[in-house]
């Protein structure tokens, strides 16, 4: 499978994006989620520059099947923001929204395939850079071993 290499300054330009974008629309938030494993590096940065508190969430889809419900039903409103590193098949996605229909969702990559898909990610609210339509694998600079 051919892969893409995300450097850290990529990173920081796409927190940066949602930042500035959560920033200019006024949006108020009280707290930042990040989604483990991949959604944690990216939260917390979200969370410095927005000023607000991180709480880390365990939501595994692909490395696993723990997903901390209970902690995610207690922050669901509209002022929490809940960030992940990319939506690739968008399950993750749309299982979260499932759970918490009222929380905002960033990612910082969105590779949804196709307006087809069974977890198309149409609903996103804020997004670093889209990669429609690639089907490359992503690596994440906090990946590299």
């Amino acid at each position: 499978m051919e892969t893409v290499n995300i450097s850290w300054q990529q990173i920081e330009n796409e927190v940066n994006k949602i930042a500035n974008t959560i920033l200019s629309k006024k949006d108020n938030f009280d707290v930042v989620i990040g989604l483990s494993r991949g959604g944690l590096i990216p939260g917390v940065m979200l969370s410095h520059k927005l000023n607000l508190p991180f709480i880390p969430l365990v939501w595994q889809t692909r490395d696993g099947s723990k997903k901390d419900k209970k902690l995610l039903k207690q922050y669901n409103k509209e002022t929490t923001l809940v960030i992940d590193d990319l939506i690739d098949s968008g399950k993750t996605f749309y299982e979260v929204i499932k759970v918490a229909p009222n929380v905002k969702y960033a990612a910082l990559f969105d590779k949804q395939l196709s307006l087809n898909s069974e977890y198309f990610s149409k609903n996103l609210d804020y997004c670093g850079s889209l990669f429609y339509n690639d089907n490359r694998w992503l690596i994440f600079p906090w990946e590299i071993s």
